[in-house]
């Protein structure tokens, strides 16, 4: 069968105008490249190389399948090299979930955008709660997950890497006197403070973290009035409906009136895993790698 090697040698010997020529510039014998398009005059079953003179010249029929391989071969080239980015995984879409207290930062960005250009792929990014993301690993319905422990879901059906670890703050209105001048506080002493986020019944994350930070300090996060387990909780905060705690990343989202008070103590950190299906494909797990390093 013809192979587009052997078109690309037929149209070299042509604009070189002789096999010698032709056989310097592909880097190949000349008996070899003769062989070559000799297989191709058989399976065309006519000649495409008039021979009777010296210098090389070509038949009617060959100059018909010259200039017609000539026009299509650029597109016939394009259409195998997409073929084959696509068989390496380029121009994929990678889906990627976080949860809605990962915040997409300059630099969390910054690396998105270089995995895409580092892998020639695109990135859908959705806001998922952890628990959902690792139902979505496994479903197949995303390929990476930002997940923040604690959850409930067991972490032991998908592989799963600490991305990054970072203090806790309490967030706080500035209009709140409790807070004012204090550059530092105790858990204990959020006791009286009205929370406005608690945790979920069915959900791990963030408001299950900070429940746990209060619980181990004997008491259960006293609810505010309106209460939210999302990002709208600082707006909550702002509004003077009560306090949170929210990790550090968090400063980049702060409405102007709320501040960041430090929490004292060595059990105030918070961890951000990235997860993956153990079941994954080259592609997701360059990905990963991409994110390790």
């Amino acid at each position: 069968m013809s192979t587009l090697k052997q078109f690309n040698y037929l149209i070299t010997i042509v604009r070189e105008g002789s096999f010698t020529a032709a056989s310097e510039k592909l880097f190949i014998a000349q008996s070899a490249l003769s062989r070559q398009i000799k297989n191709l005059e058989e399976e065309l079953e006519f000649e495409v190389f008039d021979r009777s003179e010296k210098k090389i010249k070509l038949t009617p029929a060959g100059q018909v399948l010259y200039k017609s391989i000539k026009t299509h071969i650029v597109n016939l080239k394009s259409s195998i090299s997409l073929a084959q980015g696509v068989g390496r995984g380029e121009g994929r879409i990678v889906k990627i979930a976080h949860s809605s207290s990962i915040i997409l930062d300059h630099k969390k960005l910054t690396i998105l955008d270089e995995l895409c250009h580092t892998y020639s792929i695109d990135i859908e990014i959705n806001t998922v709660s952890s628990e959902l993301q690792i139902e979505s690993i496994l479903n197949g319905s995303i390929d990476l997950g930002l997940i923040r422990p604690p959850i409930y879901h067991s972490l032991d059906e998908v592989d799963s890497i600490t991305l990054y670890t970072a203090p806790l703050y309490v967030a706080a209105s500035t209009s709140n006197t409790f807070f004012k001048d204090k550059a530092s506080v105790s858990v204990q002493e959020l006791e009286q403070q009205n929370f406005v986020s608690i945790p979920h019944e069915e959900r791990g994350g963030l408001s299950y973290l900070a429940s746990n930070l209060c619980l181990n300090n004997g008491f259960f996060p006293r609810k505010a009035r309106i209460r939210s387990r999302k990002i709208s909780q600082l707006d909550l905060v702002a509004h003077g409906f009560g306090i949170c705690i929210v990790p550090e990343e968090f400063k980049a989202v702060l409405p102007q009136n709320v501040r960041l008070i430090s929490i004292e103590g060595n059990h105030n950190l918070s961890e951000v895993k990235l997860v993956w299906n153990k079941d994954a494909d080259e592609i997701i797990k360059n990905c990963v790698d991409f994110f390790k390093d």
